[in-house]
């Protein structure tokens, strides 16, 4: 029998994409420190994508060996860049950065730097639309359904994380990270009882929990969105 030397699987993985507006290097880190200030213990040894779409031919300006070494310094792990202009390709390789397949969404002047979950691999044909769990969601422990609804009869902890294809139903507190509509599903909403998560995001768009209004923080919420702005109201 031949000796296993390699073993190669497809892994649904949450990847934050950087969107570009502007090609100035020194913007661009003020703008990634002040993320970094709000939230340095969801980006440090962040893998992360850059999105180039904005940019178009403007591209071709990009100091693209001074953009990964700004990566890493800020605490990022550099994936690739994608949506780059075909021009500018040439430059982005030579400064050692790979090209990723253009994405499927479309991003907008008005559209914040996203929270995405990439799925790589086809779903298959028995798609879990609905996982329910009655017991509380444990600090380190994710909870991810692709296609479906996630609901949780208890509470989640600090540093847990939900990601669900659908709608996020938490009947107790929720805490820790919480994403809904990750495969792109902007009808998607999140409930719950005691609002207390670290992050909220739905098909992309996000706030941090120091981003919620104080009237809001620990109450029964409906959050959603309107017009690409997440919306949290009391219910």
């Amino acid at each position: 029998m031949k000796e296993q030397i390699i073993d190669l699987k497809g892994e649904m993985s949450l990847l934050t994409v950087l969107v570009l507006y502007t090609t100035q290097i020194q913007a661009i880190r003020e703008a990634l420190e002040e993320k970094k200030q709000q939230a340095s213990h969801f980006l440090v040894r962040s893998p992360i994508i850059i999105d180039c779409q904005l940019l178009g031919e403007r591209s071709l300006e990009l100091e693209f060996a001074e953009l990964k070494i700004l990566m890493t310094q800020v605490g990022f792990v550099p994936v690739g860049l994608r949506n780059l202009w075909e021009a500018a390709e040439a430059l982005a390789i030579d400064a050692g950065w790979a090209l990723l397949r253009p994405s499927k969404q479309q991003v907008t002047p008005n559209t914040p730097p996203p929270t995405e979950i990439t799925l790589e691999q086809e779903p298959s044909e028995a798609v879990q639309r609905l996982l329910v769990l009655d017991r509380p969601v444990r600090s380190g422990q994710q909870v991810y359904c692709p296609h479906g609804d996630i609901v949780v009869l208890q509470h989640t902890s600090a540093g847990s994380e939900l990601l669900a294809g659908g709608s996020v139903h938490v009947y107790g507190a929720l805490r820790g990270r919480v994403l809904a509509g990750v495969q792109g599903d902007t009808q998607a909403r999140i409930f719950c009882e005691r609002l207390e998560a670290e992050l909220i995001a739905i098909a992309g768009r996000y706030r941090l929990l120091d981003d919620i209004e104080s009237n809001l923080k620990g109450q029964a919420v409906m959050i959603y969105l309107e017009q690409e702005k997440l919306k949290i109201v009391p219910i």
